[in-house]
């Protein structure tokens, strides 16, 4: 099942993270995309250092007191971390980028998602506190 709402939020995604891929190879290093082979790809993005996950929101930083990412990001994240990786989990907001580093104290467990495409698409997610969440030019690696 795809209605229109969805296959334009896929499109809007896709064409997103092949925007975003030459700005965040200026921080994580040349970038392999993961969704060429695989569109559901849990992980964006990855090279030998690094898993890099992005998400595009049509919202301001801070309009709500966390954000999220589908537990099955994380779960792959934690696949990457145990082959030396670090990840990163990328959300260009409205206003600005920002980052999380993959770290499991810090995230908590709940359900999220939407009902906008005419349909309940809540799935398992990881819900991350704004205060651990910084602006991408800060980062330094």
């Amino acid at each position: 099942y795809m209605n229109n709402i969805k296959k334009e939020d896929l499109k809007f995604g896709f064409n997103n993270e092949e925007r975003v891929q030459p700005l965040l190879q200026k921080t994580f290093g040349k970038l392999t995309n993961n969704n060429i082979k695989n569109k559901y790809h849990p992980i964006d993005f990855k090279n030998n250092k690094y898993g890099v996950e992005y998400k595009r929101r049509r919202i301001k930083f801070g309009q709500y007191p966390t954000l999220m990412v589908n537990i099955s990001k994380i779960n792959k994240g934690n696949k990457y971390m145990r082959k030396g990786k670090r990840v990163f989990y990328i959300w260009e907001c409205d206003d600005d980028t920002y980052y999380w580093e993959l770290n499991d104290d810090q995230w908590n467990d709940g359900r999220g998602g939407t009902s906008r495409r005419g349909r309940d698409e809540y799935v398992d997610v990881a819900y991350i506190e704004n205060k651990y969440i910084k602006k991408l030019s800060s980062l330094i690696l």
